[in-house]
């Protein structure tokens, strides 16, 4: 369905389609570090940004405050209900996201995969899901 997409966004000349790519991790696994390793892992994560933002290809890049930040909203009865955290059943939290402009699914997954989070953090679960945008 993605290149059906692209094929016709591409044969009426549109603009590049827009991707949502969520950044994962297992915030019990990284909280667990030390401080320092933690800082030399964000500081290590920020100059890896560099290339994958100079892409221009990333409309807007944000990380999360943690999970324990989150509240949800989930309709109960007719009306919406709000609940503390994050009540999802996977081990990775979404820790990230970032919005990706490209004609295909494969370029944006290209400049995703400049990311840091699909280069290093393998011990905490880091990982990206890439979606187009309907």
């Amino acid at each position: 369905m993605n290149d059906q997409w692209s094929n016709a966004r591409a044969a009426m000349n549109e603009q590049p389609m827009k991707f949502l790519c969520l950044g994962y991790l297992d915030e019990a696994i990284f909280d667990a570090e030390p401080t320092e390793k933690k800082a030399a892992i964000l500081k290590e994560c920020f100059a890896q940004c560099l290339p994958f933002r100079a892409t221009g290809k990333v409309v807007e890049e944000e990380g999360l405050k943690g999970s324990e930040c989150s509240k949800v909203i989930r309709p109960k009865n007719g009306h919406p209900t709000v609940t503390d955290g994050p009540f999802i059943d996977t081990k990775e939290q979404l820790g990230a996201f970032f919005v990706v402009e490209a004609d295909t699914i494969e370029e944006a997954i290209a400049v995703a995969s400049l990311h840091p989070g699909a280069l290093m953090g393998e011990e905490y679960g880091f990982g990206i899901e890439v979606r187009p945008f309907q």
